[in-house]
């Protein structure tokens, strides 16, 4: 009887004991798997995580390409910047020196216009420099329409070898009364710097034509008398300080002598007087 309770007794603790160290098994076992369940958890959490974020950049990027594409593409006009020229030189390489001159009685505007192409109104400038000066060339008129031809058809290419930027203004006079010459001039002065700030006035009269292109149309420090001689005077001046026929007269010094004067009718008298 004692033995068989102590069997008992002993039978009843190995049993708490299994099953005490099952239950330590079954928790070791579930601790175990929720570790490992955790651990794999964490990779695909980041992975997911940043499987997440990939599709707004992608968004984005196909956002753009996609404004890239549609935008239409302007395309902005080239300028062209001008080509700055030089100055041109102070003797043209153009020159010819004396020439002799002939005079068509059947010359007409239309052919004195198609030898000078490229003059335009009466305006003519060099296409590869800049000249050294700009010229406006007065000549007062009336009743001598062959001498203009003549004059012009010489004057244009004469000009143009001297490479000037110039202008030919031809001041005419209406009406019977006798002819004024110095309003002319000084009337063709005013008129022609509303058009342009001209450095150098010719005044030229209408039957003069100049043979030799080194004699320059250009200004200096002092006014300047163009006419050397005449042929029909064998090339000599009328008279000691003749002051006629072609000068040259800057804007200020035409200013400072308030031009020619006024009271001049007919031929002659103000020229001198402008030389006083």
């Amino acid at each position: 009887m004692g033995l068989s309770y102590a069997c008992l007794h002993v039978s009843s603790k190995l049993k708490l004991l299994i099953l005490f160290t099952a239950c330590i098994l079954v928790v070791g076992w579930a601790t175990s798997s929720y570790l490992v369940d955790a651990v794999h958890e964490t990779p695909r959490a980041k992975s997911a995580e940043a499987s997440s974020r990939k599709p707004t950049t992608s968004a984005k990027q196909q956002k753009e390409d996609l404004d890239g594409q549609t935008r239409p593409t302007v395309k902005l006009p080239t300028v062209k910047l001008p080509t700055m020229k030089s100055r041109c030189p102070a003797l043209s390489p153009y020159l010819r020196g004396p020439s002799k001159l002939t005079f068509r009685a059947s010359l007409t505007l239309e052919e004195v216009q198609k030898e000078n192409p490229r003059v335009a109104k009466g305006r003519h400038c060099p296409e590869d420099c800049l000249a050294q000066q700009r010229v406006a060339i007065l000549i007062p008129h009336r009743n001598r329409e062959r001498h203009l031809l003549f004059l012009l058809e010489h004057l244009h290419p004469f000009l143009q070898r001297q490479q000037l930027d110039y202008g030919i203004f031809v001041i005419h006079q209406a009406g019977d009364a006798k002819f004024n010459r110095a309003k002319l001039l000084n009337v063709g002065y005013l008129e022609a710097l509303k058009e342009k700030n001209w450095d150098c006035f010719i005044f030229h009269d209408v039957d003069l034509v100049p043979e030799n292109d080194y004699n320059i149309y250009m200004c200096g420090s002092q006014p300047k008398h163009l006419v050397v001689g005449r042929n029909s005077t064998g090339y000599r001046l009328r008279y000691q300080g003749y002051f006629g026929g072609v000068t040259a007269l800057t804007r200020e010094q035409f200013s400072k002598v308030n031009g020619f004067s006024n009271n001049y009718w007919g031929w002659g008298g103000e020229d001198d007087d402008l030389r006083l």
